[in-house]
């Protein structure tokens, strides 16, 4: 609908029971958990952007991926308690 061709991340709420499922947001980028996108599916994301960047079509349509498991990424972030609890870097 809007035209744009290129690896992003597009992002929707789900009505668990409905399941019924609401766009929330469009970005024209990668997100930093695009590894775990990765994981399950199979396929290099940034590779896809950068050939799509010169030029070249996708190298895949969605019905030819197939999701494969599950993934987590988890943040770890450390706050120093004595200073207003600021982000604690070593």
């Amino acid at each position: 609908a809007c035209g744009y061709e290129g690896a992003g991340t597009v992002e929707f709420l789900v009505d668990p029971i409905s399941m019924d499922y609401f766009f929330m947001e469009m970005n024209t980028r990668l997100q930093v958990e695009h590894p775990v996108t990765e994981m399950i599916v199979g396929r290099d994301l940034v590779q896809w952007q950068l050939h799509i960047a010169a030029g070249n079509q996708l190298p895949a349509k969605q019905d030819d991926i197939a999701l494969n498991g599950h993934a987590i990424e988890a943040r770890i972030y450390a706050e120093e308690y004595n200073k207003k609890l600021e982000r604690f870097t070593a």
